[in-house]
């Protein structure tokens, strides 16, 4: 599912943040590739919890994805920069967020068993999906690379896939040996960037079923911000 390109705030436009094409300006697109939120299904018991999060397996097995648009859809918010900022909110990488917003999405959340998307990590229910996504073009193995670009391991795709835990560190970059591809996960972000050729992006959001959207040329790593007006609440607020 291919969202338009958000339109930024012009504090986001005139920031120092470099855009996020200049990081991958080898590859011909970035996709911004949004962490989907996860539903635990009827009849299981799983806990997440910072420090223990449950394991792939048991992710693929009781929950399923549930798409920003979806969330969207049935919290009344009014798009995916609305819920971005909230979700940074959430995961403490923004100090204030919108109040009417915020109780919409933590009582979605909390009255339906709705865990918000992850960040650091390249979801491990997008995992088995993507893989098998970069295997059908013909790859059999992915390197994975520290956040500093200094390599760490070399990975089968088949073994990723069968492996019961998640495979990759937090904040991984993850290409194909010939670096055709690359997938790059930073810190607190809730989204992954999905760098290649606009024909394999476009194949592999369709083939894993991937949601989010194309960075044009200054799209920045805090696309959804804007300056914090009207009814706020901060992180010592009680509807915290």
């Amino acid at each position: 599912m291919i969202h338009p390109t958000p339109e930024q705030d012009n504090i986001v436009e005139s920031s120092n943040w470099p855009p996020i094409r200049t990081a991958f300006k080898n590859y011909e697109v970035s996709f911004v590739m949004l962490h989907p939120f996860l539903k635990i299904k009827p009849g299981y018991n799983i806990s997440f919890e910072t420090g223990n999060w449950p394991t792939k397996e048991l992710i693929l097995e009781c929950t399923e994805k549930l798409t920003w648009k979806e969330v969207i859809k049935r919290s009344g918010l009014n798009n995916i920069s609305e819920l971005d900022r909230l979700l940074a909110y959430l995961h403490c990488a923004r100090r204030t967020a919108d109040k009417e917003g915020w109780i919409k999405l933590k009582t979605l959340l909390d009255k339906n068993n709705i865990i918000a998307a992850e960040v650091d990590y390249l979801p491990a229910i997008l995992i088995n999906n993507l893989m098998q996504a970069i295997s059908s073009l013909g790859y059999t193995h992915v390197v994975e690379y520290t956040e500093f670009g200094e390599p760490r391991c070399e990975h089968k795709i088949e073994e990723v896939v069968a492996a019961s835990e998640n495979s990759f560190y937090a904040h991984a970059r993850i290409a194909t040996p010939d670096n055709k591809i690359l997938i790059a996960t930073y810190f607190d972000q809730r989204f992954t960037y999905l760098s290649s050729s606009r024909e394999l992006v476009n194949d592999l959001v369709n083939k894993a079923n991937l949601e989010g959207f194309f960075c044009n040329e200054t799209t920045r790593p805090d696309w959804s911000y804007t300056e914090p007006s009207g009814n706020m609440i901060d992180w010592q607020s009680p509807e915290r």
